[in-house]
């Protein structure tokens, strides 16, 4: 057996969050470096899981501006692709929110509104479930983890100021500074900082927001700390809207809606001028590693996240309804009943543990042992009706201003998950072999309110969560991998404005089981992942009497393909493309079983280009792709889409000055289409075309 040694490398190393480390690939667009949860920076290489990390420079490039910044450039991978709000995103045919993401490997704190994106370094990416690797969570995260790393102090000085011009008006501007101080620079603060006003592409469309972040970290031989503090504001008016074709129970739905309608140009706005949505965040994450010997470290996470929505004027998704003559003709006439109403949540986390790392010389171990707890409350409100509105898809619409008085909130829920983490990590054979295997238990408690402060609902369980993976590397760049992960946490929420009987309910908790194969080859500098998943969970129905209601099992396969880096010595790039297919099995009504569920495009696929022309000029290029999709238990189909992109950037001196000219047009041929959403039959207006230039000065 030989001897206990120290492992080669010093704990510490492993977990420091330093934009310094990061192995940067494809132009810097990706790192291979990548954080998720417990799994602190490890070589995408060595973890049994499709991963991704996407650098801040790809947010700079690619991203379209506005209000979808953030959930516009994740679909550069191929387990995520754009759906029917801002804010939401579909993982792996999984419908996400914001508030299901994490930041700095802590869960659920991201809002659900506008925060910008000027202080994000990188973002992770994990499909599938992790409960094991991202730790306690107040929400179901089955399509995968999205994590959001925070902008650190560089080694050299960093002053830059950036602004922004988008569309008809909207005018941004930014700064980004960081210094490093103290002995050895041990001692690092980082400030960004974002204001913008004015029109966005959709006529009528607003976006005022504001948001400053701190980030302090302190780096020695024993321990390592990183705190961020953020604010962010925004005040979104007018825009686009999410309409209901027909319900989900509609057993006759031709007779409502003989055809699907073809989708208006996205300049068009179809909510009023004075429709808005305001939001208030404040966000704090704090992450402390402290080396105890040669072989055990301590480490502690904590952060919270508070989200004030004081305004947020909108439609029931089910009454914005679209008007069929009496002959079945459409002449782009809508319905839609507007309320005004409010939010408001407070989550908390808090988490500790030990790893250690021995080598005992045949095997490397990595042990790793944490208890944590994570509480959300929500606050709600009873909304009030502003008024009825008949508009017209293809023109513009605006409508005079009711009284819009605001509401106020009360307590909706409360939700509480205690729990604790155990995962052994085994290296052979110099590292070829990695074994991995896990274990999540959890208490987790949930409490819905009345109006009048009493309880509605409430549910008390334990669960666990078991994670195997395994990897080998034929070679340094080659190896596959194999994984099996399960869910177990709360009951979905019966959603509500859909007009379901029980809306707002907390159906039971159910297990979600996943199971991956996958291939990673690095071969010059290109970079190829390849992975098969199957996922089982229970399925979801609305029945004939519009109750919402567990039926059946979902089962849902994919095959994901990436590659990306670097061709000759001028073009980076990032392909991906991803095939989903979710159906229903085991279902009461033996139509649905085998059928493709609603709103779930079985195609979906991005490419992204940077052709570096001449030393100082690059031009940039994507083209996004979504597949048709069904809705309405395969009555209707939602057309293919696709967008194209294309910009340059300018590396320029001007007196000493460094300056960076961009310039980008999103949707170069406006094309108009609909998004569709996850398991449902909601739907939404593309955008439409969109310009925007910059200026980033370096002092």
């Amino acid at each position: 057996m030989g001897g206990v040694q120290a492992a080669d490398t010093s704990v510490l190393e492993e977990v420091i969050v330093n934009a310094d480390k990061d192995k940067a690939y494809a132009g810097g667009y990706l790192s291979q470096n990548t954080s998720l949860g417990m799994l602190r920076n490890k070589d995408m290489m060595e973890l049994p899981a499709a991963t991704m990390t996407i650098t801040d420079q790809s947010i700079k490039d690619f991203a379209i501006s506005g209000n979808n910044e953030v959930m516009d450039i994740l679909s550069l991978n191929p387990s995520i692709r754009r759906t029917t709000s801002p804010n939401v995103v579909s993982v792996r045919g999984k419908y996400t929110t914001a508030s299901q993401m994490s930041v700095n490997n802590i869960p659920g704190m991201y809002s659900n509104f506008t925060m910008g994106t000027n202080f994000i370094g990188n973002i992770d990416v994990l499909g599938g479930p992790s409960l094991v690797y991202s730790g306690s969570t107040t929400q179901n995260v089955i399509g995968g983890t999205v994590n959001y790393r925070s902008k650190v102090a560089e080694k050299e000085p960093l002053t830059t100021a950036n602004v922004k011009y988008t569309s008809t008006g909207n005018l941004q501007e930014s700064v980004d500074m960081s210094r490093r101080f103290g002995k050895d620079g041990a001692w690092g603060i980082r400030i960004n900082a974002l204001t913008g006003d004015g029109n966005l592409a959709t006529h009528g469309e607003k976006l005022k927001n504001r948001n400053i972040f701190v980030n302090l970290d302190h780096q020695s031989v024993d321990s390592s700390t990183n705190l961020l503090m953020g604010y962010a504001r925004s005040l979104h008016k007018g825009g686009n809207s999410i309409f209901q074709t027909v319900s989900s129970s509609e057993t006759k739905p031709l007779s409502k809606m003989p055809f699907l309608p073809a989708a208006p140009d996205g300049k068009h706005n179809l909510n009023p001028s004075w429709a808005y949505t305001e939001s208030k965040t404040w966000l704090m994450t704090l992450n402390h590693d402290q080396k105890l010997n040669d072989h055990w470290t301590a480490f502690l996470n904590a952060g919270i996240m508070r989200n004030d929505t004081p305004v947020n004027i909108s439609g029931s998704s089910m009454t914005g309804i679209l008007q069929f003559n009496p002959d079945g003709s459409f002449g782009g006439t809508f319905k839609r009943v507007l309320n005004i109403g409010a939010s408001g949540s407070t989550a908390r986390y808090i988490g500790t543990g030990l790893r250690s790392e021995y080598d005992f010389g045949f095997m490397k171990n990595e042990f790793l042992f944490a208890v944590d707890r994570n509480s959300a409350v929500n606050r709600t409100a009873s909304s009030r009706k502003l008024g009825t509105y008949i508009g017209n898809l293809y023109q513009d619409n605006d409508w005079a201003a009711p009284d819009l008085t605001k509401v106020n909130t009360r307590l909706g829920s409360k939700y509480t998950t205690k729990g604790y983490t155990l995962m052994d990590t085994m290296k052979f054979m110099d590292d070829k072999l990695i074994v991995n295997a896990g274990l999540h238990h959890h208490s987790y408690q949930s409490r819905s309110y009345n109006a009048n402060g009493t309880i509605k609902d409430e549910k008390d369980y334990d669960g666990n969560c078991p994670t195997y993976g395994i990897v080998y590397r034929f070679t340094p760049s080659l190896s596959v991998y194999a994984n099996h992960t399960e869910t177990f946490l709360g009951g979905t929420v019966v959603p509500t404005g859909k007009g379901y009987k029980n809306e707002g309910d907390l159906l039971d908790p159910a297990k979600t089981k996943s199971n991956e194969f996958g291939i990673k080859l690095k071969k010059g500098k290109l970079t190829h992942t390849l992975a098969m998943y199957e996922t089982k969970e229970p399925g979801t129905v609305t029945t004939s009497d519009n109750y919402y209601k567990y039926d059946g099992e979902t089962k849902y396969k994919g095959i994901e393909w990436t590659t990306a880096g670097t061709i000759g010595d001028k073009l980076d790039f990032i392909a991906s493309i991803g095939f989903n297919r979710y159906i229903w099995t085991r279902n009461s009504n033996p139509k649905l079983n085998g059928m493709t569920a609603d709103g779930i495009p079985k195609w979906n696929g991005n490419l992204a280009l940077a052709y570096h022309a001449t030393d100082d000029l690059t031009v940039l290029g994507r083209a996004s792709y979504i597949g048709k999709s069904h809705i309405g238990h395969g009555t209707y189909t939602v057309p293919q889409y696709y967008r194209f992109d294309l910009g340059f950037k300018y590396e320029s001196v001007m007196g000493h000055t460094p300056v960076t000219w961009s310039a980008m047009c999103y949707n170069v041929t406006n094309k108009k289409g609909w998004y569709s959403a996850d398991q449902g039959n909601q739907i939404l207006a593309a955008d439409p075309r969109t310009f925007v230039v910059s200026a980033e000065i370096k002092f």
